[in-house]
């Protein structure tokens, strides 16, 4: 499993964790905002390397 797909099912994890209101909704937020912004880094990562 490359890091991409694992970013993508702990974001699932997340978003699944916040639509059933488990636990502090803003330590899930902060996950999900911390998990956007790797991914989003890596895609302006692989746009410059090509």
């Amino acid at each position: 499993m490359n890091r991409t797909e694992f970013l993508l099912k702990e974001r699932e994890k997340v978003l699944t964790n916040l639509a059933e209101n488990k636990g502090n909704r803003a330590k899930w937020l902060t996950e999900l905002m911390d998990i956007d912004d790797e991914m989003e880094e890596m895609a302006e990562d692989k746009l410059k390397t090509n």
